[in-house]
């Protein structure tokens, strides 16, 4: 690397407490591309009842162009990670996550100006690339600017702002027009723009580019402080390191790492078939089957409230309960509420009088976005980024996120389809059978991680294959 020996003089810039202040800062205003791309996953919940009641003033839409709208996001998800991984590497973490914001804007401007169901499905596909993307790059960024005693705490206002995203589209969805909306979701990305655009790159992409100098500063401004010429020398050590074992996608299905290969798309198809993305993306609807003296929207605040309090608490006891504990409570929790879920709505189904019980699938459903928050939707994550070595982490993220999608493209258009034709008992029983096969699996397949070391972590997966 050019400028290895680099010097600059050991006086410091900040030595308090807030010396991580500005990470927290530049961490916030990353992750406001993943709030704003939120906005636009939960965008469904408070709108499809408006469009298929033919409230909206310029569009009405059946309940199979409703699915439809909900799983093409999907698709916009699915294309991302590996062309995102492309232009992180070539052109930086930051200009990556810059551009992520662009098809988010045009997405909303076609919500707007949309005369046919055909513009909204083009702004669903848009939308979801930068939700796509966002999960793919701000991650590594996360990691890469954070240093070592807060990249937990970090990690944190990734989950927690993607659940406040969610928040906000119900919220804003629910009391304003499809139109004002829009309007509004347009704020979140143009703030991060106008925020992020100043705020350091990732010192390890820049070494990687042989650009020493700016490295060195942006890790001066990250840390607060001038003395950072030893972390700057170690991380060129790593950026050599994984220059020289570099991983492709085809060795994630290798000899070595089979196993783990299976344990990532294992938890990437019970997190999709266990129903989550369907109670996220069409919550209002259920609330409304549900008949609740709770209003739908109100319901909805709860179920998005309840689910930011999950994420945080589950980063504060993934390392004291481990691993494959929550994620077998998690599956767990989330096969018996869609167990009794389906029952109340197989009850109704049936013509019997289920007024006075209207609470319990209520609290099933809120029961279940805990349980599922805790596990799967945050421990899958910590367990993906500890099976694999680090040359592979970013492939094998890649193979998730697109193996995820599209498990989520399946269950988004089926909610809708077997609801219609069968009705909503029999979904969430398809939910709970699938929750149920997977408990198994995380008590065999899935190894306890908790207090190991990387090397020991692949070490017991290679010797437990064979």
């Amino acid at each position: 690397m050019d400028d290895l020996a680099y010097q600059k003089p050991a006086s410091t810039l900040s030595d308090g407490k807030d010396r991580y202040l500005f990470q927290y800062v530049v961490a916030f205003s990353a992750s406001m591309l993943l709030f704003s791309s939120a906005i636009s996953f939960g965008w469904t919940s408070p709108s499809l009842p408006l469009l298929m009641d033919g409230e909206s003033t310029y569009i009405r839409i059946t309940s199979d162009e409703g699915s439809w709208i909900v799983a093409i996001y999907v698709i916009g998800t699915i294309s991302v990670p590996i062309p995102a991984a492309f232009l992180m590497d070539r052109f930086g973490r930051k200009k990556t996550l810059l551009v992520g914001s662009v098809p988010l804007l045009v997405g909303w401007i076609l919500v707007v100006v949309s005369k046919s169901i055909s513009l909204i499905y083009v702004s669903r596909v848009l939308c979801g690339f930068s939700y796509g993307l966002s999960y793919s790059v701000l991650p590594m960024y996360l990691a890469e600017i954070s240093s070592d005693k807060i990249r937990g705490s970090i990690t944190i206002i990734l989950t927690v702002m993607a659940k406040c995203g969610i928040l906000f589209s119900y919220l804003v969805g629910s009391y304003t027009s499809l139109y004002t909306a829009a309007l509004i979701s347009m704020a979140p990305p143009i703030i991060f723009v106008s925020c992020f655009i100043w705020l350091p790159d990732s010192p390890y992409f820049l070494i990687g580019k042989n650009r020493g100098k700016e490295a060195i500063r942006s890790l001066e401004r990250l840390r607060g402080h001038r003395d950072v010429q030893a972390e700057y020398e170690r991380m060129c050590i790593t950026v050599r390191k994984s220059e020289d074992n570099k991983g492709a996608i085809k060795e994630i299905m290798s000899r070595n790492n089979i196993r783990a290969a299976i344990i990532i798309m294992g938890l990437g198809g019970i997190q999709q078939f266990c129903g989550s993305q369907a109670v996220i993306s069409y919550a209002q609807i259920i609330f409304n089957e549900i008949g609740s003296e709770l209003g739908a929207a109100e319901s909805s605040f709860i179920l998005a409230a309840v689910q930011i309090i999950a994420s945080a608490f589950s980063s504060l006891i993934v390392d004291r309960f481990g691993r494959r504990p929550l994620l077998l409570f998690s599956v767990s929790g989330a096969a018996i509420c869609n167990t009794i879920v389906g029952i109340y709505f197989f009850l109704n189904h049936q013509g019997n009088d289920v007024r006075s019980i209207s609470w319990l699938p209520m609290t099933a459903i809120m029961i279940f976005i805990v349980s599922y928050t805790l596990g799967l939707a945050t421990v899958t994550f910590v367990v993906l980024g500890e099976v694999f070595p680090k040359n592979l982490r970013a492939a094998a993220g890649a193979v998730f996120t697109i193996f995820a999608s599209v498990c989520g493209f399946a269950v988004a258009k089926m909610f809708q389809l077997v609801t219609d034709n069968v009705g909503s008992h029999a979904t969430f029983w398809i939910f709970a059978g699938f929750s149920y096969l997977f408990i198994p699996f995380i008590w065999f397949i899935i190894p306890e991680t908790k207090n190991k070391s990387l090397d020991t972590i692949l070490e017991e997966l290679r010797i437990r294959k064979r």
